[in-house]
């Protein structure tokens, strides 16, 4: 039985994508029971995070794909198997019935998100709205010259969310190709669909998906 988060929910769904939304701040012993799937690798990196805080929301955010995948793939939580790519982009084990079920998270604050997509290439990321006050220097070295230029032309009280939008944008395409940001990003924006959306009030998301 899955753990009862009381606020999970589906913010977005199309053509065979979804986005599942859920709070992290469940009680200690919500979070201890959802994390009881947790392989010893995945308890061992929970420890090592140093403030317990981070280490709540691993388990809660690690149990939780946990629950959903094997809901889908019709399996234990405990039984689902990942695989990881050179950068460390998990996906489901080739050993897994099911395997072609695509995957992305995403956490911030005490919110997550999971993208699932049949078969396509997904990736997902969202941010909690908070100035960053590095905001303009790494918009200059991240964006390309012409979305620089119409962020460096909004009014500044529109530029810290505008910054996190097209940050989750770029951190979406990073994880559905599997690269880090600052990797080569060669995608041809014809063959995704991008959609931004708001997992909860505060927030702003994105996810990409292979057409």
């Amino acid at each position: 039985m899955t753990p009862d988060f009381r606020t999970d929910s589906l913010v977005f769904e199309a053509d065979g994508l979804q986005v599942l939304a859920f709070m992290l701040d469940a009680d200690q012993d919500t979070v201890n029971q959802i994390g009881l799937c947790l392989n010893e690798e995945e308890g061992l990196r929970a420890l090592r995070l140093r403030l317990r805080q981070d280490q709540r929301r691993f388990v809660a955010t690690r149990g939780h794909l946990r629950h959903v995948l094997a809901a889908r793939l019709g399996v234990c939580p405990s039984d689902v198997e990942f695989e990881y790519e050179e950068l460390g982009k998990p996906r489901l084990s080739q050993r897994m019935r099911g395997r072609d079920l695509r995957f992305s998270i995403s956490r911030s604050a005490d919110v997550a998100v999971i993208a699932l997509a049949d078969n396509r290439d997904v990736g997902v990321d969202i941010e909690v709205i908070l100035p960053v006050p590095e905001a303009d220097q790494i918009a200059s070295l991240c964006l390309s010259p012409s979305e620089y230029q119409s962020y460096a032309a909004l009014e500044p009280e529109r530029r810290p969310k505008d910054f996190l939008e097209r940050w989750t944008r770029l951190e979406a395409v990073s994880k559905a190709l599997g690269c880090g940001l600052g990797q080569p990003t060669l995608w041809n924006e014809e063959d995704w669909t991008v959609t931004g959306f708001v997992p909860k009030p505060g927030y702003v998301g994105t996810v990409v998906v292979r057409n």
